[in-house]
């Protein structure tokens, strides 16, 4: 969450299987789109070692998850 002059501003996306995903490389920046269509969702824009932070917490994520399937 995200606090600025008495504003709050969240955001979230929930992804399944069904979900787009967009992402190109622009510069030092990967920049992701979660949705389609004319509403794309969301966007999210990632430096190199957001990125690798964000696999590395998401491949744990998924080993936990199919650990317990």
């Amino acid at each position: 969450m995200y606090l600025n002059g008495g504003i709050v501003v969240d955001a979230w996306v929930k992804l399944d299987g069904q979900c787009d995903i967009e992402c190109d490389v622009v510069g030092d920046e990967a920049q992701f789109s979660f949705g389609s269509g004319r509403a794309p969702g969301l966007q999210m824009i990632v430096s190199e070692a957001g990125l690798e932070k964000l696999m590395r917490k998401g491949g744990e994520a998924l080993a936990e998850m199919q650990a317990t399937t």
